[in-house]
């Protein structure tokens, strides 16, 4: 790889990283009124987020799917899991990362880090009848 494409892949990441630590510091600072849209519709919906809770960037939905049933949330099948996957997409809450013969692998966006959701999903289940 010549110095000049070095460069420029060094001055893209530095960009990227840049753009980043932007949006980490406005995600905070917004992290009460983001956590009060959120929560509500984990408060209203519990297999999303029993579903959102096993989201962690290996497993299938199927084997979320399993999990769930081991767990035994009711309502687990696979085209409900699909269903909440769609919901957690839009809500920019997981992202896909691969297609395996597992099926479709999801993981937390960086929301999950900034804001520690899971917690505060867990606490929502912890809390509701």
């Amino acid at each position: 790889m010549s110095d000049e494409v070095f460069n420029e892949l060094r001055t893209i990441r530095s960009r990227v990283e840049s753009i980043e630590k932007t949006q980490e510091v406005l995600v905070r600072a917004e992290a009460e009124r983001i956590l009060a849209s959120l929560l509500p519709q984990f408060e209203a919906d519990r297999v999303l987020s029993e579903v959102y809770l096993r989201v962690d960037g290996t497993k299938g939905q199927r084997q979320i799917v399993s999990a769930l049933e081991s767990a035994g949330v009711t309502g687990a099948s696979e085209a409900t899991v699909s269903r909440k996957m769609d919901v957690l997409r839009e809500l920019d809450l997981v992202e896909l990362v691969d297609r395996t013969s597992l099926g479709k692998i999801y993981a937390k966006t960086q929301i999950e880090r900034l804001l520690r959701l899971s917690k505060h999903v867990k606490q929502v289940l912890k809390e509701s009848p």
